[in-house]
C-alpha cells in the first residue's frame, strides 16, 4: 500500500511557531514531526508516500531535497532506519481542503495510485497528529475489506474523546461500522484520530458526480463525502485505545516531545 500525509495547512493555532516554519517541520524529540510519520510508515512496509504541501512549501521541498522527475512530478528519496522511501509531493498553490488535496494527489502519475484504474486503498495521515496505532494491522484491514459487501470505501481510526473535544465525532457500532448520528446520541461517540485508509473510488465517484470538481485545483472537503458514505454503510471504524495526540497547539507539541523523549 501507499500513503498520503496531509501537510499543506497553515498551522494557525501554532503561531508564532509556524510563521516561518511549516507545522510538519516543527521538531519533537529531535526530529521533524513529518519524519516521525515517515519512520512509522517505513516500519509498516510502506514504500511510497505522497505529501501535499502549501504553506511554506519550499521549506518542506528543500528539507527533503525534492527535484522534478518524470512528467514534472516533484519527488525525493528519504532514508529511513532500514529502507529508502520514495516521496512524491503534491504542491497546492491555493488551499484545496482535504478532499481537493487528495483529488490532486490522485491525479499525479504513479504517485498515490499506479494509474487511474488502480483502486487499491491507501493510508491517509493528518500531518498534525501522532498516534501509535498498529499501521500494518490497519493496512491488512483495508485489503481484507475489499471482500466485503457492501464494499467499504474508508476505514477510520477512532480514539476516546480528549478534554478539548468531549463530544466526539462519530458513533462506532458493535459491527464495526461508523455512523454520523445526531449529537444527542453521545454515549458511543468517539473522536476521529486523523488516521484512516481510503479507497480512491470514494474521491473518483465524488468527482464524477460533480463537474466543478474535475479540475485538479478544485476545492472541496472530505468530511461530507465520508458522511455520505457512512449513510450508505461504506465506512468501517477501529477504536484505538493507545497513545494519540492532536498536535494542534504549542502545549500539545510540548506534550508529544515529552512523550517521545520518555522512550515510550
Amino acid at each position: 500500500m501507499r500513503a498520503m500525509i496531509l501537510a499543506a495547512g497553515f498551522g494557525t493555532r501554532m503561531r508564532p511557531l509556524t510563521d516561518h516554519t511549516p507545522k510538519p517541520l516543527l521538531e519533537v524529540a529531535g526530529l521533524p514531526l513529518l519524519e516521525h510519520h515517515l519512520l512509522r510508515l517505513e516500519a509498516a512496509g510502506v514504500e511510497k508516500v505522497v505529501i501535499n504541501v502549501g504553506h511554506l512549501a519550499e521549506r518542506i521541498l528543500n528539507h527533503f531535497g525534492a527535484t522534478s522527475g518524470p512528467q514534472g512530478l516533484l519527488q525525493a528519496s528519504w532514508q529511513g532506519h532500514q529502507h529508502t522511501l520514495t516521496l512524491a509531493f503534491s504542491r497546492e498553490e491555493v488551499p484545496l481542503e482535504t478532499g481537493g488535496g487528495i483529488a490532486r494527489a490522485l491525479s499525479l502519475p504513479n504517485a498515490l495510485t499506479v494509474d487511474d484504474a488502480d483502486d487499491t486503498p491507501f493510508l491517509l495521515i493528518n500531518g498534525d497528529v501522532w498516534c501509535d496505532a498498529d499501521l500494518p494491522q490497519l493496512m491488512s484491514e483495508a485489503i481484507a475489506s475489499r471482500q466485503l459487501n457492501p464494499l467499504p470505501l474508508a476505514g477510520i481510526v477512532l480514539v476516546d474523546n480528549p478534554p478539548h473535544h468531549p463530544k466526539g465525532d462519530f458513533l462506532l457500532t458493535p459491527s464495526g461500522m461508523v455512523r454520523d448520528e445526531a449529537r444527542d446520541q453521545e454515549g458511543n461517540r468517539l473522536t476521529f484520530s486523523g488516521l484512516s485508509w481510503l479507497s480512491p473510488t470514494l474521491i473518483r465517484h465524488a468527482i464524477a458526480d460533480n463537474d466543478e470538481w474535475c479540475d485538479t485545483n478544485a476545492v472541496f472537503k472530505l468530511a461530507p463525502l465520508l458522511r455520505d458514505a457512512m449513510h450508505r454503510g461504506e465506512v468501517r471504524g477501529y477504536h484505538h485505545r493507545g497513545k494519540w495526540i492532536d498536535v494542534g497547539t504549542p502545549e500539545r507539541l510540548a506534550e508529544l516531545d515529552t512523550l517521545l523523549n520518555s522512550g515510550m
